[in-house]
């Protein structure tokens, strides 16, 4: 009986000193891989600390409910309510600091669909005082955007661009302190996330609808986006762009126009029209050389699933319709009627 009372006490020694040295890696040493990917959490208010440590651990950030439980008692950690960027694999220190900032300390951000990449830096410099425009210009820059960790959804990008097209239109919650490069990884992993919630992959050698690569649909997503706003218009006009590339045609996207001179008008000008660039799309046959703006899901899914139809043409009225035309008369003649 005393040796058997003996090994059960060895065992449950061996057991605490199994367990002491995973709670001290876990808490302490451990770190997230280098292909981690970080993921949104959001804790809702009131809840217990364990249904956060059941939360985090099904959503892989954590593997220990208990030392996570342990570790939030024993430090006398506050959690606080709100959306968090963490990764799988960090140590549960880390995650408990992440976990303790006060909603107080946020700030939230809300990029419109089809906004570009300028008007992004200017919302984004205006509600953090951390990030100065210069800044947001370097990150997102073809140079300063190599900082960002991020490599599978930004591999395809021509070295000569930067970020446009690349920032996923949504509304953020940021730390007050946030860098510029902080709040661009935030919006390109988003995309990522929100590309693969809708089923869409996104290896190097993927060719989407007809023969694009990820750069192209991207680029021709930011113009539907700038184009048109009801969903159901966005795949007729992504047709009407895959009709035009497909019998030569030029795509004459007055988005990509108003691109380049900065404006923001519904039909340019013919002296407009003749601007000298690669992102005219009236003077240069095909797509321009990179997005015109950061399109939406909406967007991104009416090029991937266009409605074909007879109509070469459209325009939209300024009351927001769309008319469309299946020859250049017809669309003429929709002109002289709806843009008087």
């Amino acid at each position: 009986m005393i040796r058997l009372i003996g090994i059960l006490l060895g065992i449950a020694v061996l057991v605490g000193i199994v367990m002491s040295g995973s709670y001290f890696f876990d808490t302490y040493l451990i770190s997230p891989d280098k292909d981690a990917q970080a993921m949104y959490v959001t804790i809702p208010e009131g809840a217990s600390v364990e249904a956060i440590a059941n939360q985090l651990q099904k959503q892989g950030i954590i593997t220990s409910k208990l030392f996570f439980k342990i570790y939030v008692r024993l430090s006398g950690s506050v959690l606080q309510a709100g959306t968090f960027v963490l990764e799988p694999g960090m140590s549960l220190r880390a995650v408990v600091r992440e976990l303790g900032y006060a909603a107080a300390q946020e700030v939230q951000v809300t990029i419109p669909e089809g906004f570009t990449l300028a008007q992004t830096g200017e919302v984004v410099a205006e509600a953090l005082p951390e990030i100065a425009l210069a800044d947001w210009e370097s990150v997102a820059s073809a140079q300063g955007r190599r900082v960002l960790t991020e490599d599978e959804i930004l591999a395809g990008i021509p070295s000569d661009q930067g970020l446009e097209g690349y920032l996923f239109p949504d509304t953020y919650r940021f730390r007050a302190d946030a860098t510029a490069a902080t709040v661009a990884e935030t919006m390109v992993l988003t995309l990522k996330r929100r590309l693969a919630e809708n089923g869409i992959a996104i290896p190097r050698n993927l060719i989407f609808e007809g023969g694009l690569t990820f750069h192209e649909m991207i680029t021709l997503s930011s113009i539907v986006e700038r184009e048109v706003r009801d969903p159901e218009d966005m795949k007729l006009v992504a047709g009407i762009f895959f009709t035009r590339m497909k019998i030569g045609m030029a795509l004459q996207a007055d988005s990509t126009v108003n691109y380049v001179t900065g404006k923001s008008d519904t039909a340019v000008s013919l002296e407009d029209s003749r601007v000298d660039s690669p992102y005219n799309t009236y003077q240069n046959l095909g797509l321009p050389p990179g997005p015109i703006s950061n399109p939406g899901m909406n967007a991104i899914l009416a090029v991937l699933n266009p409605t074909d139809s007879d109509a070469l043409y459209f325009l939209t009225t300024p009351e927001g319709e769309v008319i469309y035309a299946k020859s250049f008369d017809e669309h003429i003649a929709n002109k002289y009627r709806y843009l008087k």
